[in-house]
């Protein structure tokens, strides 16, 4: 939920001619407020209310251009201008007349780029007041929306959800819609969107990663951590220490021969030096890259940039947080403690944003694998922290300055306080400013890493994708950072069922030890909706498995797969509504359990666990199901016994064991339905008799 800026008035309380001054951003600084963004200005500045670090910028642009040429800001767009900063203000200070909450700045932002589509069309048809928005011509405006290929349902339907909203709210507002905007129509149906609620997942639209092509990019991501980062880092400590004896000399030269100082094309004679240090330090940094394989800097630069994309997808995948989380780490974050069973875990400490007031320490129990990355991020990322330092210690000592001028104190202010929001980040970057990285740009660098990494969607990666208009056969899967937290549910999930094949090395116990701890523990700063997703995930699949088992004609062996074989066989009608909803609620009375070579439906104290080491005994046992994704288990099991029964030096009681579990286990096979060649068995070892 968010909290509500206490600066926010009531919008009808307010004279005319005071409401070009109302504060809309401000923050405090050493006990004083300063003030950002004021009602009447062409912009307005959200970015104090922005707590994650992977956004900035939060800035509402009114004097933006629109289809006819005109600024909102023009004389002939003053009703307009004036309608949508009231209701944006308005937006803001009352709470959502359906969630009953306040929205967040991002929200707001949001909103305002669904309310700029509405005025250009608007301004396009010659509209100058919401109060000519008639209900028939909200639909002309559905219309046209419906004609923009680029629009996608969702983006549609926010475009009419404001139109809504704004209709909510007109009796804070004086521009008034003169009707209810859709008639008897829902804009999720205008925007051709079916309405299914699924109450068995949370997850919405978000992709799960095609577990083939997230092998493929981890193990990327793996390669640069583990075995090229010492190599790429040396590489760049070189380089900059060749630049910084470069730029001594330089300096030297520089001011022997000017030591007035002089000007240039440049902003500074600063930025000369460092210009002309680059230039002259090419031929040395050269060949020092070149003894780690490296044609040139542009070359390193890339492989740095892939390593520190890298480490971001190994925390990401192996712990399950957020990206505006993953920003939020900063040095020093890698812990390790001894849990409630006296065992050593490892823990990533950050904040959590999500459905909170104000951000919130958390942590997230990580394999030991997430540590290396960190180290490896901390030692990336440095040179950039300590510029970062160094700006921050040269703006303070530039605010104690009497002659500064007001506005120049102000920004200098602001860009102080931002700095510090990012000062001991770990996955950084410098474009204007040296900043944590925004969601954009890490969305860039993961889809240039999975382009680079070779992983491109084949029709095998289609089953369950949502999106089959942005996801391609033969293009490169479009990886996103929203895309590692349902992605790792999932894996999570599948570990906790039993199919440990993807990533086992470092999810196949510590996912069990996560869930275990997680559900265990009553601390306040434990992520628990990450356990609730993977729990969600887990009955998902659990659904899914059942829907396999009873409909269709799915071969089934053990003792509750035959009986499942038996009554799909029976000639009685069984009708089920949704298959998919009866399998979920009958999911909420059996719990199933993987032991990697068949399904246990035990829900009592009748196992005694044997059948996890010896998978005979699940053959015969009345709580298991074996079906076809343990084929080449068992393929492997039948196997086994071939090559011991090929031992001449066999014991009559392990040839009788053998021959008993090939049996078994071709039995198996047969009923999923695969044949397996007649193996010739040896004849029995000869067993002479003992004299006494």
């Amino acid at each position: 939920m968010s909290e509500l800026p206490s600066h926010l008035v009531d919008i009808n309380t307010v004279l005319p001619a005071d409401l070009n001054h109302l504060v809309i951003s401000q923050f405090e600084k050493n006990g004083k407020i300063v003030v950002v963004s004021i009602y009447g200005d062409p912009r307005w500045n959200l970015t104090p209310y922005v707590r994650t670090h992977n956004h900035r910028d939060v800035i509402i642009i009114f004097n933006v251009k629109l289809v006819n040429g005109s600024l909102l800001t023009d004389k002939q767009n003053e009703s307009l201008l004036h309608a949508a900063k009231r209701f944006l203000y308005v937006r803001w200070k009352v709470k959502a007349p359906h969630s009953g909450k306040y929205i967040s700045a991002r929200t707001l932002h949001n909103n305002w780029g669904q309310l700029r589509a509405l005025l250009n069309w608007m301004v396009q048809e010659g509209l100058n007041y919401f109060s000519d928005l008639t209900a028939k011509k909200c639909l002309n405006y559905v219309r046209y929306c419906q004609t923009e290929k680029s629009l996608s349902r969702s983006t549609q339907t926010l475009n009419y959800q404001i139109i809504t909203t704004y209709f909510d709210l007109q009796n804070h507002l004086n521009d008034k819609l003169p009707e209810y905007p859709w008639q008897n129509v829902v804009p999720l149906i205008l925007a051709g969107n079916s309405i299914r609620i699924n109450k068995s997942s949370t997850s919405g639209s978000t992709e799960i990663i095609p577990l083939r092509l997230l092998k493929i990019i981890v193990q990327r991501a793996l390669d640069y951590v583990e075995h090229k980062a010492d190599r790429l880092l040396f590489a760049r400590d070189g380089v900059a220490a060749i630049r910084s004896a470069e730029y001594q000399q330089v300096v030297l030269r520089h001011k022997d021969k000017y030591p007035m100082g002089f000007s240039s094309i440049y902003e500074s004679e600063e930025v000369y030096l460092q210009v002309k240090t680059g230039h002259r330090s090419v031929p040395v940094s050269n060949r020092w890259l070149a003894e780690y394989a490296l044609p040139d800097y542009k070359e390193l630069d890339r492989d740095l940039n892939r390593l520190r994309t890298a480490c971001y997808i190994v925390c990401a995948i192996f712990s399950g947080m957020r990206v505006s989380e993953l920003m939020s780490l900063g040095m020093g974050c890698f812990l390790q403690h001894r849990g409630f069973d006296d065992e050593e875990y490892c823990w990533l400490k950050g904040k959590t944003y999500k459905l909170e007031e104000d951000p919130k320490d958390a942590e997230w129990m990580v394999p030991p694998i997430v540590g290396k990355a960190i180290a490896i991020a901390e030692k990336l990322s440095a040179p950039l922290r300590e510029k970062l330092s160094n700006r921050i210690s040269c703006l303070e000592n530039l605010l104690k300055s009497l002659t500064m001028l007001p506005k120049a104190k102000e920004e200098a202010v602001k860009e102080l306080s931002e700095s510090r929001k990012h000062e001991h980040a770990l996955f950084m970057c410098k474009k204007e400013y040296i900043r944590s990285q925004t969601s954009a740009m890490i969305n860039c660098d993961l889809k240039s890493f999975t382009e680079f990494s070779g992983a491109i969607t084949e029709s095998s990666d289609m089953v369950g994708v949502i999106d089959t208009n942005k996801i391609m056969i033969g293009k490169p899967w479009p990886l996103a950072s929203h895309q590692f937290r349902r992605t790792f549910a999932v894996l999570v999930a599948r570990n906790l069922m039993g199919d440990v094949r993807y990533l086992r090395e470092h999810l196949k116990h510590w996912s069990i030890d996560m869930t275990l701890y997680y559900a265990r523990h009553e601390q306040s700063y434990i992520d628990d909706t990450l356990l609730t997703e993977i729990l969600t995930e887990r009955d998902e699949l659990q659904t899914v498995i059942l829907e396999r088992w009873l409909s269709g004609d799915a071969k089934l062996s053990g003792g509750t797969g035959r009986r499942l074989t038996n009554f799909r066989g029976r000639d009685d009608v069984k009708v089920v509504k949704d298959m998919h909803e009866f399998c979920r609620r009958l999911g909420e009375d059996v719990f199933i359990r993987g032991t990697g070579h068949s399904w246990c439906m035990c829900s009592d104290s009748g196992s005694d666990g044997h059948c996890l080491y010896d998978a005979i005994k699940c053959s015969y046992c009345d709580d298991s199901v074996i079906d076809d994704t343990h084929i080449q288990v068992w393929r492997g099991i039948r196997e086994q016994q071939i090559e011991v029964l090929k031992c001449p030096d066999l014991g009559e009681s392990m040839w009788q064991r053998c021959v008993n579990h090939l049996g078994e286990a071709e039995r198996i096979l047969r009923e999923l339905g695969d044949e397996p060649e007649l193996y010739s068995i040896p004849e029995r070892p000869y067993s002479s008799e003992v004299e006494i």
